[in-house]
């Protein structure tokens, strides 16, 4: 069922992009095609037709992203559309639901997505884990910076700079929380997509210790990433980037966290801090997930959970989770939702958990989950609390 799902000749990839067109409301530029088709070739697409005629798709991007030192598969959903004569008829999700199982076939632990409704897509077990902080403030605000070492440089490039900051990328803490390990062929993308600039920060030695990448729009000053390692870095790109003050009326930063830096400024009223969800997270193989698990204890005593997954079978039921000296033991028990267990909780909930978003006591209070409020509380210990980040978009 599902190979007659995936579209494989040309006459599927123009159909597709036709398609694209139309249900996004996007006009057929070069450009536009160019990044289109690079990012198409690498991805699982999946489309349904009536007759000869395409009505729906959607495509599944293979990556990998690194949360906490541990590499899992994931696939990132995108172009979810159907037509919309044939919108509302259930083939968007037979489409997800299709790409999800063939995901589990493959052995990807997890997807991402950026939804168009949370209510949707957590109807095939996808949540809301991931949040963005954009920070605007006017040129006249701008805080003075004066770099105390001029030793290194700052050395600016255009969508040609990402190749060139992919390994100081990786390398930050703030993209092992479940960021993307950005593969050459994404890179690519970004570039044939993206008008955007990288300013790199080398120390004396020519170590690159910080970058930014940003657009220049017509009135605004637009950093989409930022990133550094040493003090003496993040001085250095902050005064690059209040150098602009009299060529840009505002400056934003969007960042991939629910952070800000209204503490560091000797006056946060001018600035404008605004947190927005960002993409939404699904554990498509629940055991193989929390087998590669990077658990914050060592120990754990045998709690047995039980999951609701109403897309994926293979995740529902009861299961006893133990940790004995840092070995992890996972077992499904039975797909009895009626046995006995220690807590209750949908898939959903489970992922919020795992992946440092919401912990489960914190779930437990809001009513979300039910069972023993000591479990959630023995099992929140051994887990990650950090939130998680992701910078990329799919």
């Amino acid at each position: 069922m599902t190979e007659n799902l995936r579209l494989t000749t040309d006459e599927d990839r123009e159909a597709f992009y036709q398609l694209y067109q139309y249900a996004f409301n996007r006009q057929d530029t070069p450009e536009r095609r160019a990044f289109f088709m690079d990012r198409y070739q690498h991805g699982w697409i999946y489309g349904l037709h009536d007759q000869t005629k395409l009505v729906s798709g959607l495509y599944s991007l293979p990556f990998q992203i690194n949360f906490h030192g541990v590499n899992y598969g994931m696939n990132g959903i995108g172009d979810v559309m159907s037509a919309p004569e044939y919108s509302g008829r259930g083939g968007a999700g037979k489409l997800l639901t299709a790409a999800l199982n063939e995901m589990a076939t493959n052995h990807i632990e997890l997807s991402y997505l950026a939804p168009f409704s949370y209510a949707y897509y957590r109807k095939f077990g996808y949540e809301q884990t991931f949040n963005h902080t954009i920070q605007t403030i006017a040129a006249k605000d701008l805080p003075r910076i004066k770099p105390s070492d001029f030793s290194g440089t700052i050395t600016r490039y255009g969508n040609d700079g990402l190749a060139l900051v992919n390994d100081f990328y990786a390398a930050q803490p703030a993209n092992q929380r479940g960021g993307l390990i950005r593969p050459d062929w994404w890179l690519n993308y970004l570039q044939l997509k993206h008008d955007w600039s990288v300013a790199i920060y080398r120390n004396a030695t020519g170590n690159i210790e910080g970058y930014l990448i940003y657009e220049r729009q017509a009135t605004n000053f637009a950093i989409q990433e930022w990133s550094t390692s040493t003090p003496v870095a993040f001085e250095r790109l902050a005064n690059f980037v209040t150098k602009h003050g009299t060529t840009f009326e505002t400056f934003s930063y969007d960042g991939p966290s629910d952070g800000h830096g209204l503490d560091l400024l000797a006056d946060p009223y001018p600035l404008t801090v605004k947190t927005v969800p960002y993409m939404m997270t699904r554990i498509v193989l629940l055991h193989d997930f929390i087998k590669k698990y990077p658990f914050t204890g060592t120990d754990l005593a045998p709690i047995r959970l039980a999951v609701t997954d109403d897309t994926l079978a293979q995740n529902q039921g009861i299961w006893d989770l133990q940790l004995v000296a840092g070995n992890v033991t996972l077992n499904r028990l039975t797909t009895d939702l009626t046995k006995p267990s220690a807590l209750q909780l949908s898939i959903q909930q489970l992922t919020k958990a795992l992946f440092g978003t919401r912990s489960l006591t914190s779930t437990w209070q809001h009513g979300q989950l039910t069972g023993d409020l000591s479990a959630a509380q023995r099992l929140d210990a051994v887990l990650v609390h950090e939130k998680p980040a992701l910078i990329d978009y799919f």
